[in-house]
């Protein structure tokens, strides 16, 4: 009996050459069939417990190598897929995922729209392109999400914030609501103060609604955290929301793709100064300057296409049609400006530290 449970112990430490996945699945098994086995030939005597073990040692190399590569490729293949998606900070394909917002689905775009109203796209390239953008921006939107929001995944999450302001704007708002009574006299620029800040004003609450939720919520605080440590996480989510307010300043023009390509380009650049930066407040000016002049030079094209020909008739001036997009700048910049107000929240241990 000692020979046998002497013999039991030697298999289950030679168990430990199989990889350690494979021997918590099916180490229990494999030392019971042996044990089983070891009793059997026991009980048969003879020399059929050194052919049980003899048999054992001579398949378990086999079996070890066997067990071992398969391991490998599984391992390899999880990797190389996940991988592919792990970008080093500040390089090239960080840099490209990032700024996909502004220049894949936003400069391109508008090029190709311009390129459209000419006559130089063919219909097979124009459908061509939009089937790209579509598959390219889910998969980037189902990637983000996979591996929990890395931060070239930031603009990704702003993106859709200002949709979903306008649409509760527009929920709550009386379509034939004309202002508040004491401003009807008021100058035209403060009754666009006013009105602009209504419509940005939800997007206000959304955001901090979404911050406090994100400190509530067990499965998301990892996030919250994050963002915590890293305020300017919190201004890159922010800067995702100003393609939105691009094209919405463009609302009802013709003409506008020169100047809206180069305001794309004007925010991808700022973003890409942001990847490149480790200084948290030069990655907040990049981000910050790069909004003031995209929507600088929405401004200034709205002034050039509405003092030029104009199709319908003019209600206003080029001056007034300038304004507004400064005053909707105003109001975004507002919004850049609190993950600076958030950051003086009491936040993690690792934060105050830093702080």
């Amino acid at each position: 009996m000692d020979k046998l449970q002497f013999l039991r112990d030697c298999y289950g430490l030679l168990l430990n050459l199989y990889p350690k996945t494979y021997r918590e699945e099916y180490g229990k098994e494999l030392q019971a069939v042996f044990n089983l086995s070891l009793d059997e030939a026991a009980t048969k005597g003879g020399y059929e417990v050194e052919k049980l073990v003899l048999r054992e040692l001579i398949g378990l190399p086999k079996a070890v190598i066997i067990e071992h590569s398969r391991e490998r490729r599984k391992s390899k293949m999880k990797q190389t897929f996940a991988s592919r998606f792990d970008f080093a900070p500040g390089s090239w394909p960080e840099s490209f995922a990032a700024l996909a917002p502004f220049l894949l689905f936003g400069a391109l775009p508008t090029l190709l729209g311009y390129f459209r109203i000419l006559g130089d796209m063919p219909l097979w390239l124009d459908i061509f392109f939009v089937i790209v953008f579509w598959l390219s921006g889910l998969s980037l939107f189902v990637i983000g999400f996979a591996k929990r929001a890395p931060r070239w995944f930031m603009p990704y999450l702003g993106l859709p914030l200002p949709v979903v302001s306008l649409l509760v704007f527009n929920g709550l708002m009386d379509p034939e609501w004309r202002g508040f009574p004491s401003l009807v006299q008021a100058p035209w620029l403060a009754r666009q103060f006013v009105y602009q800040g209504l419509l940005w004003g939800v997007l206000i609450l959304l955001i901090i609604l979404l911050f406090v939720l994100f400190g509530l919520i067990p499965r998301i605080r990892p996030f919250y955290n994050r963002i915590r440590d890293d305020w300017t996480l919190f201004s890159f989510i922010l800067y995702g929301t100003a393609p939105f307010a691009l094209v919405l300043s463009f609302d009802d023009y013709a003409g506008e793709e020169p100047y809206l390509f180069l305001a794309f380009l004007i925010l991808a650049f700022g973003g890409w100064l942001y990847l490149r930066s480790n200084i948290p407040w030069k990655r907040f000016l990049s981000l910050f300057s790069g909004l003031a002049l995209s929507m600088f030079t929405a401004a200034a094209g709205k002034a050039i296409l509405y003092a030029g020909p104009w199709p319908r008739p003019k209600y206003f001036t080029w001056q007034t049609e300038m304004m507004s997009t400064l005053i909707m700048w105003i109001w975004l910049a507002l919004i850049m400006l609190l993950p600076l107000a958030i950051n003086l929240l009491p936040g993690s241990k690792k934060h105050l530290q830093t702080t």
